[in-house]
């Protein structure tokens, strides 16, 4: 019996298909987002999925494309080139590997939703905040895991992890710094778990733990993570620290 488990969504699904996720920063309109969804049409690419995350207050948007380019004309590294020619687009990212997404479905929770859930875990006191944690920490080891099969650089396992998270709404995430095997900084905007969130003390639990467990397994070594900021406490954005125990 095959362990389905194991396999990312292109084997499972679509085995013989060109598969690739790209994260795109581009300046905010709606014209510049049509452009770019005609433009890779016009190659012959049949776009999966197109993720949008916006803000009325902010130049920039950003977008996680789903593309399957088994018909197109040109290759992923052209996508990335063709893109990068356009005046409005800032920052682009581009994956071609076996991707994990929906291995059997994405289950959807509002963000009232999540907050309800998290806070009936922080009733329980620190009790609740330790499996918020640990639920993370296990999540993001076992995401590692599956990366460090595609990537032997720590670095970009810790970029795609932070990008998956990005394409799955949990926030907009950046690497800062980064020290291999010793000290990494992580700033996170608007991190679904603390949002609308108002607290006298850093309030993320879970991510916290998706990233020490995510980190301990790219760097082999026991992490600290510490959250520095929190848009909770009215910080603009969340911050991390990681440092090895």
């Amino acid at each position: 019996m095959v362990d389905l488990r194991s396999w990312g969504i292109r084997e499972i699904y679509f085995p013989d298909r060109k598969i690739v996720v790209t994260s795109v920063e581009l300046e905010s309109g709606i014209n510049n987002i049509i452009n770019i969804l005609k433009s890779l049409s016009e190659h012959g690419i049949n776009i999966l999925s197109c993720i949008l995350q916006a803000h009325p207050d902010r130049p920039l948007v950003q977008t996680t494309l789903f593309l399957d380019l088994t018909d197109a004309d040109i290759v992923s590294e052209e996508v990335s080139s063709l893109l990068r020619a356009t005046s409005y687009v800032k920052r682009i990212e581009l994956l071609d590997l076996p991707l994990n997404h929906g291995e059997a479905r994405l289950v959807v929770f509002t963000l009232e939703d999540i907050h309800y859930l998290f806070g009936m875990l922080r009733e329980l006191g620190n009790g609740g905040l330790a499996i918020m944690y640990h639920m993370g920490f296990r999540a993001g080891k076992a995401l590692a895991e599956r990366i460090l099969s595609y990537f032997k650089d720590s670095k970009r396992s810790l970029m795609y992890t932070l990008l998956y998270n990005e394409s799955l709404g949990h926030g907009k995430f950046k690497l800062e710094e980064y020290i291999e095997r010793a000290y990494c900084r992580i700033v996170a905007r608007e991190l679904s778990e603390c949002l609308e969130v108002k607290s006298d003390k850093p309030n993320s639990q879970l991510f916290r733990g998706i990233l020490a467990g995510c980190i301990s397994k790219l760097w082999d070594e026991e992490v600290e993570v510490k959250e520095t900021k929190c848009i909770a406490m009215g910080d603009p954005y969340c911050e991390f620290e990681v440092e090895i125990k």
